[in-house]
């Protein structure tokens, strides 16, 4: 009487090479019209946030509305001319010559008290001062 033989294969060994995933470097990822809708609406709130701080911090509404607009004059400083000759001449009547020079130096963003030849500085200036 015949037999057969039969062949019994082990079980595949579990190979630590074979279980990593493939090399998907070059695999693009691209946005559902979902995610680019929510990346648009995103995009447009932080927009929104950024010109709301603007116009906070830079005071554009009262600028706008011409609030709180002082007059004011241009000089070209000449040779020999300090802070305090220009708060002689210009400093309206009862504004002291050190609050009208700090008035200046805010008002032409000047870090000292020295200015030079040539220089434009704007004046303010109030009732009662001749241009």
């Amino acid at each position: 009487m015949p037999t057969d033989t039969t062949t019994v294969l082990p079980f595949p060994r579990r190979d630590s090479r074979a279980q990593r995933p493939a090399d998907r470097s070059g695999v693009r990822l691209e946005l559902t019209s979902r995610g680019r809708a929510l990346v648009t609406a995103i995009a447009f709130v932080l927009g929104l946030v950024v010109a709301a701080l603007a116009l906070l911090v830079f005071d554009v509404p009262a600028a706008l509305a011409g609030a709180g607009q002082e007059q004011h004059i241009t000089v070209t400083v000449e040779a020999g001319d300090t802070l305090w000759d220009l708060a002689e001449q210009h400093a309206p009547e009862g504004v002291g010559q050190q609050e009208y020079i700090a008035q200046v130096r805010a008002m032409n963003h000047l870090p000292t008290g020295r200015v030079t030849a040539g220089q434009q500085l704007d004046l303010p200036v109030g009732e009662g001062v001749e241009r």
